[in-house]
């Protein structure tokens, strides 16, 4: 596997030396995918003029500086991961295979991700990879929910089970990137999907009910500081029998509004939360195709998201945004989706 500092493309493409040199993206980044067929990754300014295709793939994951982008293409073992350099125009393969990428995280400062590595059954592996030397670190392995670094870029908090069973029996663990320890933060096999906020909060759901309910647990989200203590309910979700619940994506910069998506059968869409009064607002009157959520702006006013995608035939998607106190669609691509924001 080719790291930063024994690539053999011409001019050493992505040596730190180089990336650092170059001058930071002037406005924030938008990536999206086209097409279902044959699927390519796209990236533009915010507002989704001036695009660009990066080439086959799908999953885009823009860094918060909005210069690199990791997205996901398929390979004869299935994913692989692929980096490109928006300010050197140039791709590179990062790992393979990739598993799952949906577990995946940006380190707040742009140099290093977390993600998982293994085959399509079985326990995956979770890695850091720093991209500026190119070191991996294994962190640890099983069935993975979630992952997320610390504010400050030297932790991360993820949630795993070591079987694959439903409801997973999962806990959540914090890892120290600095001196390799890991510290358990949650002790009941029911905690799931953590996001670590810009303050030092960890929002997480907590599976309930999964002895009454019928057909599985309903999350609902909670609150813990860095150490795992004094832990409270945020949500009182109303939960359908055929719904998961809620799971948490993003934090406006001040950690007061939190993006997340209620789940469920063919129902998926953006739930916008207030972190101080519990208080919950979907961003769409329709569960199958009215929005998914996906990401939101630092100042919390704003939704990134996919409108039209729907769980049937011939979907329509756009990329759009939705005020995050709920409004009108604000068309930013036609016929995309899975979208990403820079910060």
């Amino acid at each position: 596997m080719p790291t930063f500092s024994k690539l053999k493309l011409p001019a050493a493409l992505f040596a730190v030396a180089a990336l650092l040199a170059l001058p930071a993206v002037a406005n924030a980044t938008l990536t999206y995918t086209k097409g279902f067929q044959k699927p390519s990754v796209y990236y533009a300014e915010s507002n989704g003029k001036g695009a660009h295709k990066i080439g086959a793939g799908r999953n885009s994951k823009v860094s918060p500086d909005g210069e690199t982008v990791i997205y996901e293409k398929e390979a004869g073992n299935g994913a692989e991961m692929r980096l490109y350099s928006i300010p050197l125009g140039k791709g590179q393969r990062l790992m393979n295979p990739w598993r799952e990428s949906f577990v995946f995280a940006w380190s707040p400062d742009s140099t290093m991700i977390a993600a998982l590595k293994g085959p399509l059954n079985g326990k995956a592996t979770l890695m850091i990879i720093n991209l500026e030397n190119g070191k991996r670190i294994k962190v640890g392995t099983g069935y993975f929910n979630g992952v997320s670094f610390s504010p400050e870029s030297n932790e991360i908090v993820y949630g795993v089970a070591q079987t694959p069973d439903y409801p997973p029996k999962s806990d959540l663990f914090k890892y120290s990137i600095e001196t390799g320890k890991t510290v358990k933060l949650s002790h009941n096999q029911n905690s799931v999907y953590p996001l670590w906020g810009p303050t030092g909060q960890i929002v997480f759901a907590r599976q309930l009910g999964a002895k009454s309910r019928k057909y599985g647990p309903a999350n609902q989200l909670f609150v813990m500081n860095e150490e795992g203590q004094r832990i409270s309910q945020v949500t009182h979700t109303e939960v359908n029998p055929f719904a998961q619940g809620l799971s948490p994506i993003g934090f406006s910069e001040n950690g007061n509004r939190l993006l997340t998506e209620f789940g469920g059968q063919d129902q998926s869409y953006a739930v916008a939360v207030n972190m101080v009064t519990g208080a919950e607002k979907p961003l769409t009157n329709n569960p199958e195709t009215g929005f998914v959520g996906a990401a939101i702006s630092p100042d919390g006013t704003t939704v990134l998201g996919t409108a039209g995608l729907g769980f049937g035939g011939n979907p329509k998607p756009k990329v759009v945004t939705v005020p995050f106190n709920g409004g009108p669609q604000k068309v930013l691509v036609a016929n995309a989706y899975e979208p990403t924001w820079s910060n």
